[in-house]
């Protein structure tokens, strides 16, 4: 019983104290301010600048398409400098970037800011992940795992506040909700300076008879390593399946099935607490890469079925539907704790120390290009064939999972021997 007590599964959610435990806090006030804004940055410029839906769509497509770009240079800067200093700046960004939300008042401007707001997102998850590798070491994924699941009550809390605010309605009361935002980021940012601010690792000389220098043959180490652009590749289309909560599972219920329109909210729940309780437990067992490739294996499984559940909710009752829905969420869930579990195996065991930043910028490059093409094809292909769409789509993600054991054996087969350093974790000697 005690296993199972709330202070000993709380436990199980904090690291250590130290480096570590900051790092996770860091990242619940980050993500409270997170959940914050996504639920007000649309609402804001469309009920309280005046904007058209249109427009403000335009504008956050763009600015996503151009922070495509800054992925990778991000994540090669936080390996050429040290991983703390590119975060830190990230969270400067963000909490610029968030208070300038509150001086748009056309669509240019609206532009630009939130380029500037996802450019820092984009040089935030790379540097982040750097950073992780260093404060975590041996115990990276398993903090990772904890970091993720303390992240989402981040989120819930987050939007519990944003709800308030949005309930209210006023313009005052979204301005206060921006300015939080801003604030928490600005707090990530503080906590930060805990953290020992670690220098860059050495790089490797080029091999003999390259004719490379060092900075050339690792500028592009990542492009090099054709297990990891294959994994990328793979974990870059199967991110789709965040997306399906975030924008196919409301449109469903409320357009192509019966269930009542609370199910959204019952969905959302149900995702929210099922990572909080197995993040950790399920993904405490995946470390290796041969963990990791399982761990895809089991996503693609139980993505597949959470999608043939769905489908079963259009033609049926109120309440059968309701029952399918909470049967594919529990699926989906699962299926989205494995591949996140899978993922952190393959992008903490597949890189190169040193160029960690860089290998998760490519990661991040390829999530963000699935991210940014995935509305059309799931609202548009997907959704448009109905229950054989999410069929279809279960069949995708099977089929993606099921490459995963391949692609740890491949992985582990092609990894240069890296020389021990004793000087991995250390910090700089000076500390900002």
């Amino acid at each position: 019983m005690s296993a199972l007590s709330p202070l000993t599964f709380a436990k199980s959610l904090i690291p250590e104290a130290g480096a570590q435990r900051v790092y996770v806090t860091s990242s619940f006030v980050g993500t409270v301010g997170g959940g914050i804004m996504m639920p007000i940055s649309v609402l804001y410029f469309t009920r309280i600048v005046g904007l058209p839906t249109a427009r403000v769509g335009l504008a956050f497509t763009v600015s996503s398409l151009i922070a495509i770009l800054a992925s990778m240079p991000a994540g090669t800067l936080a390996d050429r400098i040290g991983p703390r200093r590119v975060v830190m700046g990230s969270l400067a960004g963000l909490g610029a970037s968030g208070l300038a939300y509150l001086a748009v008042q056309g669509f240019w401007t609206l532009l630009v800011v939130n380029a500037c707001m996802n450019i820092s997102f984009a040089a935030y998850f790379p540097s982040v992940g750097a950073l992780l590798r260093r404060v975590g070491g041996e115990n990276t994924v398993t903090i990772r795992s904890q970091s993720r699941a303390v992240s989402n009550i981040g989120v819930a809390l987050g939007s519990l506040i944003s709800g308030v605010g949005i309930q209210i309605g006023t313009e005052t009361a979204y301005q206060v909700l921006i300015v939080l935002f801003g604030a928490a980021q600005t707090a990530a940012l503080l906590l930060l300076f805990r953290v020992p601010d670690y220098r860059p690792l050495p790089r490797p000389a080029p091999a003999t008879g390259t004719g490379r220098t060092p900075a050339v043959a690792t500028r592009r180490a990542a492009l090099r390593d054709t297990a990891f652009v294959l994994y990328a590749l793979v974990g870059g289309a199967m991110t789709v399946q965040v997306l399906v909560l975030e924008i196919m599972i409301p449109v469903w219920i409320v357009s192509h099935t019966d269930a009542p329109t609370w199910g959204v909210t019952a969905a959302f729940l149900i995702n929210t607490a099922l990572v909080v309780l197995l993040q950790v437990r399920l993904g405490s067992g995946v470390q290796t890469l041969t963990d990791g490739g399982t761990a895809l294996r089991r996503s693609g499984t139980a993505l597949l079925l959470g999608c043939a559940a769905i489908s079963l909710m259009a033609g049926v009752s109120a309440w059968a539907a309701v029952l399918a829905l909470v049967a594919g969420m529990v699926l989906l869930t699962l299926g989205e704790i494995w591949y996140s579990a899978g993922s952190f195996a393959f992008e903490f065991g597949l890189p190169p120390a040193h160029a960690q930043g860089q290998y998760q910028g490519l990661s991040g490059t390829a999530s963000s290009a699935v991210r940014a093409a995935s509305p059309v094809f799931l609202l548009g292909v997907v959704l448009g064939l109905g229950s054989l769409g999410w069929i279809g789509l279960g069949v995708i993600m099977l089929l993606l999972g099921l490459t995963g054991p391949a692609l740890a054996r491949f992985g582990a087969r092609t990894r240069p021997a890296e020389p021990d350093d004793d000087t991995a974790g250390v910090p700089a000697p000076h500390h900002a």
